[in-house]
């Protein structure tokens, strides 16, 4: 089963990433109350791209973690990445990299494994679809800092495996 969900998770989810025309921004409620203007080029800034926000099944059965991955402009040494969950009222940390390694002009990190008791979890056991942001704020060596946005859709019947796969009966 975890190799069938994530392969179901992440074509839907690079398919469904960029479904806004170039012209518009949809607003997206983020923490603290807020709308967010979200577009096609809210993940590229600076030469910076995001190429990955994905919730992939842990080893055990009840842990998942988080993947992210961002393209770099060329000779860019990063100093700092930070990505936040800011769906809900208040945001959440997901990663913290204060030592970023970089290769080949991508950066990769994952959380540590999080358990389906995390409170940053909340959001799987609801039954209607879900939308995460995700901001990434990137600095570089000369302390530049970046912001970039992913929204990621999580339609109920993704969400209903990951509960399944957790011993959930709905």
């Amino acid at each position: 089963m975890r190799l069938s969900v994530n392969l179901l998770v992440f074509p839907l989810v690079m398919a469904l990433g960029g479904c806004a025309s170039p012209e518009q921004l949809h607003p997206v409620p983020i923490a603290g109350g807020k709308l967010l203007g979200i577009g096609p080029n809210s993940g590229k800034a600076n030469g910076y791209e995001i190429q990955q926000s994905a919730i992939t099944p842990g080893t055990q059965e009840r842990q998942v973690f988080y993947e992210f991955a961002l393209s770099l402009p060329p000779d860019t040494t990063l100093k700092r990445v930070r990505v936040d969950d800011i769906s809900d009222e208040q945001a959440s940390l997901l990663i913290d990299d204060r030592k970023p390694w970089q290769e080949d002009r991508r950066w990769h990190a994952r959380t540590s494994t999080l358990d389906a008791a995390d409170h940053r979890l909340l959001w799987i056991f609801t039954v209607t679809p879900s939308m995460r942001v995700y901001r990434f704020i990137v600095s570089d060596a000369t302390d530049r800092e970046t912001i970039l946005y992913q929204v990621v859709p999580y339609p109920d019947w993704i969400k209903s495996a990951i509960r399944r796969r957790w011993g959930e009966k709905y």
